[in-house]
């Protein structure tokens, strides 16, 4: 429609406005436009003047982005997986919402241990595993004699944590951003911020597990690639062009970005953050339990995590700490 006001996709319109009176006017402009365009819309499924709306499997309303009550509802009575397709079923699912979690991918860990056994000869034939191999490829029967009492902690975990989510507040890019990013042996995490009300709110979570060869890198490394990561891979839409802070409990980050000498790889590192302007603050891993919790914390049994809303209830900590700024380049200021 090359209209900035509605969000389309395949038959579902939605139309959105800071007032009642915004609302109104670009609702009656998009009636125009589907009637220039010879489009009739069904009374009976339309829904007009909403708080909130439900679209895409989440609830969007003035305070936020959650999920589907409806959806999660499932998720809730989900039955424990007896083979890898139902596993595989059920992880697809919660994927959809792990923005919503923090730490999935370390909460899912022992979960995905199941799947990728999938692949190697504990888990299957040599001819299950080969694509090209005569005859449809073979799923194993069962899994509950691999289920552990991790699995069982992860699957209750993972439940757990979708249905008490947290409502993510809407990117504002007037506003500034504060990231929070930290690496451990198993995963990188980090949260993405916004103040609102003189509180930091999540506007995204993201985390992922390491790789064979990243579990081999030295601290300062990993740490250096969970900032990386974070920054150019997962969120460059929110943080492109914006002026954001960095916070880690690493601090010989610090001096990697500033007078260390890297490697190949830090040097593509370092091109790929050049392109970004950001201050990097030092915080003590106690004072930084966010980004900590979704890359160090063990999700096991007995354990209790504190619910993910309450990340965004606690009010913002100033820290006398040593910043540094990039610029873009490789030159970086000490700010008094």
């Amino acid at each position: 429609m090359n209209l900035i006001e509605v969000l389309v996709y395949l038959d579902d319109i939605t139309v959105f406005g800071k007032t009642l009176e915004e609302h109104e006017q670009r609702l009656e402009k998009v009636l125009k436009r589907l009637h220039e365009e010879g489009l009739k819309l069904s009374l009976e499924k339309c829904q007009f003047c909403l708080p909130s709306v439900t679209y895409l499997g989440h609830v969007v309303s003035a305070e936020g982005v959650s999920t589907d009550p409806r959806k999660l509802e499932a998720v809730a009575s989900w039955p424990r997986p007896r083979n890898v397709t139902e596993l595989r079923a059920f992880l697809g699912f919660c994927s959809y919402y792990r923005r919503f979690v923090g730490g999935f991918a370390k909460i899912a860990q022992p979960l995905n241990k199941l799947l990728q056994k999938e692949n190697t000869e504990e888990g299957c034939k040599a001819s299950d595993r080969n694509p090209s191999a005569p005859g449809p490829r073979k799923v194993r029967e069962s899994i509950q004699g691999e289920w552990t009492s991790q699995c069982e902690g992860a699957f209750l975990k993972l439940k757990e944590s979708l249905t008490q989510a947290p409502v993510l507040a809407y990117a504002d890019p007037h506003k500034p951003y504060e990231l929070h990013v930290d690496a451990s042996r198993e995963g990188l995490g980090g949260v993405l911020y916004q103040e609102y009300g003189g509180l930091l709110r999540p506007v995204a979570y993201v985390s992922r597990s390491l790789t064979p060869s990243e579990k081999n890198y030295p601290t300062h490394k990993l740490e250096f690639l969970a900032l990386k990561w974070a920054v150019v891979d997962k969120l460059k839409d929110y943080l492109y062009g914006a002026e954001f802070v960095i916070k880690t409990d690493n601090n010989p980050l610090t001096y990697v970005l500033t007078t260390a000498k890297p490697d190949a790889t830090g040097h593509r590192w370092l091109a790929a953050l050049s392109g970004f302007r950001f201050s990097l603050k030092y915080r003590p891993g106690v004072n930084n339990r966010d980004a900590d919790a979704l890359s160090r914390r063990p999700y096991y049994d007995g354990m209790e995590y504190p619910p993910a809303v309450r990340l965004y209830l606690t009010p913002s900590l100033v820290l006398p700490s040593p910043t540094t700024e990039w610029h873009g380049t490789r030159r970086l200021e000490r700010l008094g």
